[in-house]
């Protein structure tokens, strides 16, 4: 019979085990350690704490199995570059002895190569609240660079890092506990290990020792996998709706990995983007700086779009920091406001609240799907025309409306009727200043579903109960949803009769869908406004884009149709006078990346400094001002990029590279302007100038950088 916990075989399986578990103690004991400084930015509640331990420790057991296994590997490589192999194959307790000389060597190797990583990590979470990210694998990167490197980045990486090691203050004491916290920790698990492990091993008696090998090679598969059936997938999807905890819950091994993923594919943009590159980049840059700010100083040629702000004499500053609640509405089209459907309105809401809002009418979405409107709104951002930068640039430096609006003071949160990890949204903006996820895990059990998720009557109940927690507090807050129910299938109750009528009477079941989602933001809506929960608030309104559906007369309609979104803005009777609101209807041309800056400046809160692809249009919501504004469209459907400008629309397919005119109504142009000709010629230049330095800043991460300028905020 095989040897059992006792001889060379168990000495080895009891020094496995041994390793395996210290691998994941250091790595809880870090977590321990950075405890201290999630709780200086939020109290959580036990069931809250229990689960980011939890969590945490998952991914602990993911890193520790795969460091054991680099460790055995170095420890078989060992033992065959010490002995001969007729030796080895000879005798398999010579084998065995061997192997279990090099292998501690090549565990406690492995061990301090993670206790070094944590040791970085540690400190960069106290200075960044943040695990080792995309950031700080580019300071590294900067860090070992030839000096020659253009901008003198290695000798700016040589002098900060020179500056912090001097500031030996701040981060000696640090140090200090953080070491003495993991000794503690491994003092107890050894002594844990030789006083209570050892001796339970050898009490239990399994049938040979190929069932302990059997049962240990179990614990340490499911210990890579996290004990989850998603693996590594698991711990980034898990329910913690807090974004300090969900950091704090996140492995910084698994963290750091994805992120070298993120740097290592980044390393592949920067290419010009497609039959748009014939424009020298130089040029194109210049172009598009000329557009962003002709009186600003763009202060970086390595970030293109990074300049100074200077406030226009028209915008507009609110007395106090407002309240801010952004809704995005599913899929909602502009189109389709104002409609009667026989003798049931689609909208009757919409269209009321219209009279009672500052409402754009040439207003666009840059992109035609949910992630790229979240993006392009919430960071200023003109949306990549290749796979999402939410899901595929997830990890890069972005200066968005969250980030600086906590800054100020603010609260910020979202809710959604969807699964956290959409479009890799929970991993977006734990790093993008939202400090509050709610997802359909926090909705009351038995919550009524219908298609993609919870039903927006029930998302609108659950945003009504944080407006009237947070307009508890003291401090303002920023509050954003997004709706599900104009979503195909368009699955929404059709319990009212409109609904009822208007899904049996119109073929596209957008209509009644469009209905539902419009009864239920008005039942939500009066109720805040009659409890007085939206003082001090503005509320805006728009469309995440427009119809995914290809609908239209023509077939510039069909392509442009995707961008219609409409914008209200809408204040509380608090916030208004003369000076700041009028409810009016507005028909300059305005997009999405314009919602951030404009409700920064209103809240005082703008930057003097950013990399904003949009303008404060607050003076808009007064008067007719702007006259120049443009909104950059791009389209991965039709494989197409858009120009909006009081001229019109002017659309570009990098498929067939021609080009297509309309009106802002989509109406077709006249073909004998020659005036209109020389000018859709130099916004032919301005479209394909935007399309490629937007693209290119952004796969390689020169939007923005929150080491270059972040102190200069």
């Amino acid at each position: 019979m095989m040897e059992r916990w006792t001889g060379a075989g168990a000495s080895i399986r009891k020094t496995v085990l041994f390793w395996w578990i210290l691998f994941v103690v250091i790595q809880t004991a870090e977590r321990l350690f950075l405890l201290g400084d999630a709780l200086e930015q939020e109290t959580p509640s036990m069931p809250l704490l229990f689960t980011t331990l939890m969590v945490g420790i998952r991914g602990d057991f993911i890193t520790a199995t795969f460091a054991l296994a680099l460790a055995l590997a170095a420890a078989c490589g060992g033992t065959l570059l010490s002995h001969r192999w007729d030796d080895l194959r000879g005798s398999s307790t010579l084998c065995a002895r061997a192997f279990h000389r090099s292998f501690p060597v090549s565990a406690a190797l492995v061990g301090l190569l993670l206790f070094v990583l944590l040791c970085v990590d540690m400190g960069y979470y106290g200075f960044n609240r943040q695990h080792m990210d995309f950031v700080f694998l580019e300071f590294i990167d900067d860090l070992f660079a030839p000096a020659t490197t253009t901008g003198g980045t290695n000798v700016q990486a040589m002098q900060q890092t020179s500056a912090e090691l001097g500031a030996a203050g701040k981060w000696a004491w640090r140090l200090t506990c953080f070491l003495a916290l993991q000794a503690a920790g491994i003092g107890l698990w050894w002594w844990t290990f030789s006083t209570a492990v050892v001796p339970a091993l050898r009490r239990w008696r399994p049938g040979s020792g190929f069932q302990a090998n059997a049962f240990l090679v179990v614990a340490l598969i499911a210990g890579g996998a996290g004990f989850h059936h998603s693996g590594p997938y698991g711990i980034r999807i898990a329910p913690i709706g807090s974004m300090v905890y969900y950091t704090l819950a996140q492995n910084p091994v698994l963290f750091a990995s994805e992120a070298l993923r993120i740097a290592l594919v980044s390393r592949g943009g920067g290419e010009r983007p497609g039959s748009a590159g014939a424009m020298p980049y130089d040029l194109a840059v210049r172009t598009m700086q000329r557009l962003l700010g002709p009186a600003e100083a763009f202060v970086d040629p390595r970030y293109p779009l990074v300049r100074t702000i200077t406030p226009s004499p028209d915008s507009l500053r609110l007395p106090t920091p407002p309240n801010i609640v952004l809704v995005f509405l599913e899929g909602l089209d502009r189109r389709y406001l104002g409609q009667t459907y026989g003798e049931v309105k689609g909208t009757p809401f919409l269209d009321r609240l219209k009279d009672d809002s500052v409402y754009f009418q040439h207003f666009f979405s840059n992109g035609v799907q949910t992630s790229r409107g979240l993006f392009a709104t919430l960071c200023s951002t003109f949306p990549r025309l290749g796979a999402a930068a939410m899901k595929t640039r997830y990890a890069h430096d972005y200066l968005c409306l969250p980030s600086l609006l906590q800054r100020q003071g603010y609260h910020t949160e979202m809710v959604i009727g969807q699964h956290r990890d959409l479009n890799r949204l929970q991993s977006f903006v734990a790093r993008n200043g939202l400090q509050q996820l709610l997802d359909e895990g926090d909705f009351p059990s038995g919550t009524e579903r219908a298609g993609l998720g919870i039903v927006d009557g029930a998302l609108f109940d659950l945003c009504y109960e944080r407006i009237k927690q947070r307009q508890a507090d003291s401090r303002p807050f920023f509050l954003t949803t997004l709706t599900l129910s104009t979503h195909h299938p368009f699955a929404a109750p059709d319990r009212h009769p409109d609904v009822h009528v208007l899904r049996q009477r119109v073929q596209d079941q957008y209509v009644a869908a469009l209905r539902y989602t419009d009864l239920e933001l008005e039942r939500v809506f009066t109720r805040l406004v009659r409890e007085g929960l939206l003082r001090n608030t503005i509320v805006v309104n728009l469309g995440d884009h427009g119809r995914h559906e290809p609908v239209g007369r023509t077939d510039i309609e069909r392509k442009a149709g995707h961008f219609a979104s409409p914008l209200f803005v809408w204040m509380d009777e608090s916030l208004r006078s003369p000076a700041t609101y009028k409810p009016r209807t507005v028909s300059a041309v305005a997009s999405q990346v314009d919602v951030a800056p404009t409700l920064l400046a209103l809240s005082g809160g703008l930057p003097s400094l950013g990399s904003f692809a949009g303008h404060d249009v607050s003076c808009l919501l007064v008067r007719d001002c702007l006259p120049d504004q443009v909104a950059y469209l791009t389209s991965v459907y039709d494989n197409l990029v858009g120009l909006a400008s009081a001229d019109g629309l002017l659309l570009y397919s990098l498929s067939a590279e021609t080009f297509q005119e309309a009106t802002l109504d989509f109406e077709s142009m006249p073909e004998d302007q020659q005036s209109r000709r020389r000018r859709s010629a130099a916004r032919g230049s301005e479209l394909l100038a935007i399309h490629e330095v937007a693209n290119i800043a952004l796969d390689s991460n020169r939007l923005w950088s929150w080491r270059e300028f972040g102190q200069r905020l």
